[in-house]
């Protein structure tokens, strides 16, 4: 399976937000941030790191081409369906 592609950098350029200020909220050395990000982080991380930016863990993965996602953190593929509301 592949790792999934977090949108945290993009997201936080956007608002204007740097990793060491993401770090700082979350009492964390921004490298413990980065590796997050980079690596394959926990969903509690996820979350934190959501709260942080202030958006859902949702709107932290990569939009997807096909109509799924990779879970983070157990890297299941799961497939979006669009309900009408």
């Amino acid at each position: 399976m592949t790792k999934p592609t977090l949108r945290v950098k993009e997201i936080a350029k956007g608002k204007g937000i740097t990793i060491e200020s993401i770090a700082k909220k979350l009492g964390v050395l921004p490298s413990a941030v980065s590796q997050s990000i980079s690596g394959n982080p926990t969903l509690e991380r996820l979350g934190e790191i959501a709260s942080a930016l202030g958006v859902e863990v949702s709107e932290l993965l990569a939009k997807p081409a096909t109509g799924t996602i990779i879970c983070p953190n157990c890297q299941t593929e799961i497939k979006l369906t669009a309900e009408k509301v």
